[in-house]
């Protein structure tokens, strides 16, 4: 069920579209409701023209626009410009506030590249691996992930393979982890790529790895010989008839039947 929200500030007939949030809002309670809930709050999405100009002319609170063009003017923080919309309406209360307004603080100094990673991130912790995979995704035709490459690229593909290896699909997390490797070169996700074809069982992908990577053969050798090690010790502590108990041991009886084959 959805939250009815009272609203006792102007309602636009015309709606603000957060963009980060995919949600459009039609008054100040809605906007305080977004900001609350939200995983995390964009500069880019409130701090421009356009949104003060919806307060003006959408919601007619011209005086309110005025102190917002102002902070606009002053490049003042994301906290400090929330500072008069929360005066402006009582939606929430003083404690909801004080936690809020550290939040946003936090938000000031996070460049906008890193809250959007800090938003798929939370998916991430979440659990919730398909919002995880769609949010990362999304950032990776971010220009300003395109723009600089390097490890922030590598980073955001790693972290993708991790959303994959956590929905059991190690062909993709294979790939991502392998895409993220030639991006970071970070030993730590040459390595996650080769525990995820290890647990998908399937010789191609490590061959695909080996083929890929030929001058890390030494590296892909002793992670692949630590991970069967890991694998096995897990295997005998289950045992093979208990295996239907635990959806990993389940893998694992899977993976050592096809590597034995």
């Amino acid at each position: 069920m959805g939250q009815l929200i009272l609203c006792k500030s102007p309602r636009a007939k015309t709606p603000f579209y957060i963009e980060s949030g995919k949600v459009n809002i039609y008054s100040l309670e809605e906007l305080m409701y977004f900001v609350q809930s939200a995983r995390f709050v964009a500069r880019d999405d409130f701090m421009k023209p356009e949104f003060v100009e919806w307060v003006d002319h959408g919601i007619g609170m011209k005086e309110l626009a005025g102190m917002l063009r102002e902070k606009l003017s002053a490049n003042s923080g994301l906290k400090d410009f929330f500072l008069p919309i929360e005066a402006a309406n009582g939606y929430l209360t003083t404690s909801e506030l004080q936690i809020l307004n550290v939040q946003l603080q936090k938000y000031d100094h996070m460049s906008g590249l890193e809250a959007k990673k800090y938003y798929a991130d939370q998916f991430m912790y979440q659990e919730k691996y398909v919002q995880a995979i769609l949010a990362y995704r999304l950032l990776l035709n971010d220009s300003a992930v395109i723009s600089q490459q390097g490890h922030v690229a590598g980073d955001i593909w790693s972290n993708l393979g991790c959303a994959y290896a956590k929905m059991q699909d190690f062909a993709e997390a294979v790939d991502c982890f392998a895409r993220g490797y030639m991006l970071n070169h970070r030993i730590e996700t040459l390595q996650e790529a080769v525990d995820a074809a290890c647990l998908s069982g399937e010789q191609k992908l490590m061959d695909g790895l080996a083929a890929r990577f030929t001058s890390n053969a030494a590296q892909i050798s002793a992670e692949r010989t630590h991970m069967e090690q890991l694998l096995q010790q897990t295997l005998d502590g289950v045992g093979k008839n208990g295996a239907q108990e635990g959806q990993l041991a389940q893998w694992l009886v899977a993976y050592t039947d096809q590597s034995e084959d």
